[in-house]
């Protein structure tokens, strides 16, 4: 098997961690700029999907639109990733209903079993009824249908212009965030609730087609990486310090209204986070090597898992409250136990739900998916060729 990208890795329980404590909340006796900070964790989501980009186009590099097995056997691999726990979430949720007596919302959790809920403009049914944070599985399964599709053009781009056509490319999709972003905030609609369907959060940041320059970019990533062998390391000294001042620093010492809100759902981080991952994957630099440690790698690989899991049990958890009504001490620790129990549960799911349902789900497909002489190749995680050679 290729060698992992650890930074990668490591970069993913970095994002999910922050969409946690987003939603964990922290104490209220916190410093102003850590709890702004917390308050945009997050930001982590258009991380993910970036990131998605980027490991799809290391993986499959030469996939080419439709080619019969090959093809269903990359949506067979994406549906076994992310889709058992997901639905074992939903059972969760639905059979808490069905204890408790309460209506099961049947069309909303039909949409969530299909994970098609983020294309509603009902907020209860995108992301109040069953688990909030799947209406992210709903945009990756859109990347994931369009992949084979956009990726031929990507790796024509990096053949004939090599990195200068994907820097082009890279700066377009954020030309098109921006308008994205100008057009929800000159017009008003940024200040519209999150519930209306007419809202910037119900389009920039829970709609699958807002958010698919953010993955192409992360694609472009991917054809990116091989040019960056002649980097030296002091060079990815300064980028990282750079991605991690901004971002944390905006964070922090940002400004109030619904402009800076709805900018945080893409536009502000567009360029950072390209940067970022684009030297994170050489593995070099201090944070290259802090996210490639043995405990930020093991929480990576559970990242999803901690993701998926998290949002319904923070409301079930006694410690939850205590974040934001105890004293002293008190909220601290309730949040380290809180984040220290999603972050063991995470594990389990896991391990024991997660892992064995791809590997069944990939296994039993495997007539439906490869030919006799052709067996499924292990996905990579290593960088692409450099295209632009051939």
């Amino acid at each position: 098997m290729a060698e992992q990208i650890k930074a990668l890795t490591g970069v993913r329980a970095v994002a999910a961690i922050g969409v946690v404590i987003s939603h964990s909340g922290v104490p209220a006796s916190l410093p102003e700029h850590l709890d702004k900070i917390a308050k945009w964790g997050y930001i982590g989501v258009p991380m993910f999907f970036m990131l998605s980009g980027v490991v799809l186009a290391y993986n499959y590099p030469d996939l080419a639109g439709w080619e019969g097995r090959r093809t269903v056997r990359f949506y067979v691999a994406r549906i076994a990733r992310v889709m058992p726990l997901y639905w074992a979430v939903i059972a969760y949720c639905a059979a808490y209903y069905w204890i408790l007596g309460r209506d099961q919302h049947g069309w909303a959790l039909l949409q969530n079993i299909f994970a098609v809920q983020t294309w509603s403009g009902d907020l209860a049914v995108a992301q109040g009824h069953y688990n909030g944070p799947g209406w992210s599985i709903g945009v990756e399964m859109f990347f994931y249908l369009l992949f084979p599709f956009l990726i031929p053009a990507v790796a024509r781009l990096a053949r004939r212009h090599g990195p200068r056509g994907l820097i082009v490319l890279i700066g377009a999709m954020t030309l098109i965030v921006f308008a994205l972003w100008a057009a929800f905030y000159l017009t008003g609609r940024a200040d519209l609730p999150a519930a209306d369907p007419g809202s910037a959060h119900r389009w920039l940041y829970r709609n699958p087609v807002c958010y698919l320059p953010l993955f192409v970019c992360g694609m472009a990533i991917a054809f990116l990486i091989p040019h960056t062998a002649h980097w030296t390391t002091r060079r990815h000294h300064a980028i990282q310090t750079f991605v991690f001042c901004y971002v944390f620093g905006l964070a922090a010492f940002r400004g109030t209204g619904p402009g800076w809100g709805t900018a945080s759902f893409g536009l502000l981080f567009v360029i950072p986070f390209a940067l970022a991952l684009t030297s994170l994957a050489a593995d070099r630099g201090w944070m290259a090597r802090l996210l490639s440690t043995t405990p930020m790698v093991r929480l990576g690989v559970a990242s999803y898992a901690l993701y998926i899991t998290h949002r319904w049990l923070i409301h079930h958890m006694p410690t939850s409250e205590y974040i934001k009504t105890g004293h002293g001490l008190v909220p601290y620790a309730a949040l380290f136990v809180t984040v220290a129990l999603l972050l063991l549960i995470a594990e389990g799911a896991h391990q024991y739900i997660e892992e064995p349902a791809r590997r069944f789900l990939v296994r039993v497909s495997r007539p439906w998916t490869s030919t006799r002489t052709e067996a499924a190749a292990p996905e990579r995680t290593t960088p692409v060729p450099d295209y632009s050679a051939r």
